[in-house]
């Protein structure tokens, strides 16, 4: 008698054990990414790449049932809070959206909605999909009492403190509102200003942000508020959580509700009843996308019944009444004519690519920049090449791919040039970039006084990008410095300057022998020193002299300071073209810090304490944390275990309930003041 043939129950066993390791890989791959993702906002693979890991893990998942469990990330939202900001428990879990990039499977969610309604009729939203970080405020009778990321959707982190800093997000809804309620939104870095930040990093030798959203990110997970405020975020609303009372009955009653309080809403909303309409709809959005002051990477279909809502319900992880509809990113095909070079403040060389004009993502795109050479050696970019762009975040073009296929031999090989294209002087390598040699050159000279001026540094009012220009190319500036030196009748010589802009550029100037020495130390333009370093350098030394001296490992006593940037500033005060520089600058009378620092400064009283400002103060919370700061303290934006002091104006919140909970030390400003002497 034959006995049975074992080969299927082997081919079964292997494809089992082939199963169960793929699970295990993609569910390592894919906590890894949510963590570089949610946690650190450094994604390394693009918003496609993962739903692609997702999608697999989800289709073994379910072909093999027994491998699935509710630890698995296709069953969790997002990524754990993070140690540094105190936790934030949503009154209602924070879910995230299913997705596709198919129209079909967009059908198909239509399809199984209307079988969910069984005849009932039903209408379908369809908003643009904010690229942004996931928020939720909580108001209570009108007023901001707590803000929350996402987290792992029951979890976030209290970034309440960094809210109030964002111009667009009310502290106090207006019109008649619940006594509580939870709004539902993103926070997003407006492309403008995504583009000009970056911009401001590649002067700075710093790497660019990879896209609008992780820049967000970044800002609004800041410890120390004011980063956050000179980032200029922006918020959107679209949606709720716990609302006491009645509700509204359709979505788009919810956001004509959340508009009148006061909260800003998506600029266009479109609508579907069927398959076809929400599909169109979709592709609607998709033309129209490319004008918004956000970056989208969709369209999120939702049913507009709040009812059918609550009754259909969700999955594990995600509503089953909506859906985001992800578009794929754009990309267009030129010709790379040339590789010309830009040079910075620092003398950093940067490689910027002159295309053929092609239009892309909404605009019509001819440079793009290539950050360094190595950049171009990996890539193996070469002048006459055919290449794919697409515009990282929708606002800065970028070469993501060559089409090697299509050379015909007559590309040339990019090399760095040996001399400055500015002023002919020999370049150095330094680290991954090129840097001119020559301090005096032309072009390094316009973007130091350019920084120098900035709002950001010693906010010489009419000093911009045009005149400067002007100034360099008459002669009238060679350094810094000679701002200090200008005249009137000079002044009146250059092109549209007549005696009223003359006489507020040179009043601008005057004021601004008197900024703090933060100010003075971030338009210097050290390297890597930015707006938190300058404070934390001028709350320690207080005066430039003292930092000039100090030693490296002094510097590394300071928290912001690391190595690399101690020893870039210990190297800048050797050089004797800085010393000159700030001989210059003394000889004109500006602040080195002895005008801004208070006797009580030198008794360090607040050395060792951790603060946190909440509720309305008689100062400006600026002031309140410089004098923290002034007097050795430090300022964080949330309550935690670490945090020593609790300063409470009138109506404070959560964060006065937290302190009392922790333990933490409460005082009013009158408690404050004798502390503080």
């Amino acid at each position: 008698m034959l006995k049975p043939s074992s080969e299927p129950l082997e081919l079964f066993d292997q494809e089992s054990t082939r199963a169960t390791a793929r699970v295990e890989d993609l569910r390592e791959q894919i906590e890894k990414h949510n963590r570089l993702y949610y946690e650190h906002a450094m994604p390394e693979i693009s918003d496609s790449e993962f739903d692609t890991l997702l999608r697999e893990l989800a289709d073994l998942e379910k072909a093999h049932p027994e491998l699935a469990n509710d630890d698995s990330p296709t069953r969790k939202v997002g990524g754990k809070p993070l140690e540094e900001f105190a936790p934030s428990t949503h009154i209602v879990p924070m879910q995230s959206l299913d997705n596709t990039y198919s129209p079909e499977e967009l059908r198909e969610f239509v399809t199984r909605v209307r079988k969910l309604a069984e005849g009932r009729p039903i209408h379908f939203t369809v908003e643009p999909k904010v690229d942004g970080v996931a928020i939720s405020l909580l108001y209570e009778k009108g007023r901001l009492m707590r803000a929350a990321t996402r987290g792992d959707g029951v979890t976030g982190d209290d970034v309440t403190q960094n809210v109030l800093t964002i111009s667009n997000i009310p502290h106090k809804l207006h019109g008649q509102i619940p006594a509580e309620v939870e709004v539902r939104g993103e926070v997003y870095l407006p492309k403008a200003v995504f583009a000009q930040l970056n911009t401001e990093r590649d002067e700075d030798g710093l790497p660019p942000f990879a896209n609008p959203r992780n820049a967000a990110a970044g800002s609004i997970k800041q410890l120390d508020p004011s980063i956050t405020a000179s980032r200029r975020l922006s918020a959107v609303f679209y949606g709720i959580g716990a609302w006491t009372g009645e509700q509204p009955a359709t979505g788009r009653e919810m956001l004509a509700a959340l508009q009148k309080w006061g909260l800003p809403i998506s600029e266009r909303i479109l609508e579907g009843s069927d398959e076809d309409s929400v599909n169109a709809a979709v592709q609607q959005m998709d033309a129209l996308r490319h004008d918004f002051a956000y970056e989208t990477d969709g369209a999120v279909v939702k049913l507009d019944s709040l009812t059918l809502r609550r009754e259909f319900g969700s999955t594990a992880k995600a509503p089953r009444w909506a859906i985001a509809y992800k578009y794929e990113p754009e990309r267009a095909e030129t010709k790379l004519l040339d590789i010309t070079i830009q040079v910075g403040r620092t003398g950093t060389l940067t490689p910027v690519a002159e295309l053929e004009p092609i239009f892309v993502s909404g605009s019509t795109v001819s440079r793009a920049t290539l950050h360094n050479a190595e950049e171009i050696h990996r890539k193996d970019i070469r002048i006459g090449d055919t290449v794919l762009v697409e515009k990282a975040g929708e606002v800065i073009p970028a070469i993501v791919e060559v089409r090697k296929g299509l050379r015909n031999g007559s590309e040339l090989i990019f090399e760095m040039p040996k001399q400055c294209p500015s002023c002919g002087s020999f370049v150095s390598k330094d680290g991954v970039s090129w840097k001119c040699t020559n301090p005096s050159c032309g072009a390094q000279v316009r973007r130091r006084i350019e920084h120098f001026a900035s709002k950001q540094a010693m906010n010489v009012e009419g000093l911009g990008e045009a005149l400067v220009s002007q100034l360099v190319d008459a002669g009238l500036l060679k350094s810094i410095a000679d701002i200090y030196t200008l005249q009137r009748e000079a002044l009146l010589h250059l092109e549209r300057m007549g005696e009223r802009s003359a006489s507020n550029l040179l009043a601008a100037i005057e004021e601004s022998r008197s900024c703090s020495l933060w100010r003075l130390l971030n338009g210097l333009g050290i390297p890597h020193i930015g707006i938190t370093s300058a404070r934390d350098l001028a709350n320690r030394f207080h005066t430039i002299d003292a930092l000039s001296t100090t030693t490296v490992e002094t510097l590394l006593s300071i928290h912001s300071i690391g190595e690399i940037m101690a020893m870039a500033i210990h190297a800048w005060f050797q050089k004797p073209e800085n010393l000159a520089l700030l001989e210059s600058l003394r000889a004109a009378k500006l602040n080195f810090g002895e005008a801004d620092t208070p006797t009580e400064a030198t008794s360090n009283r607040l050395e060792g304490t951790i603060w946190v400002l909440t509720g309305t103060l008689s100062q400006s919370r600026e002031e309140v944390a410089e004098t923290i700061r002034l007097l050795g303290g430090k300022v964080t934006g949330s309550v935690s275990k670490k945090t020593t002091h609790l300063l409470a104006g009138e109506d404070a919140g959560s964060k006065l309930d937290k302190a009392r909970e922790l333990g933490i030390s409460i005082l009013d400003e009158t408690a404050f003041r004798q502390l503080c002497g």
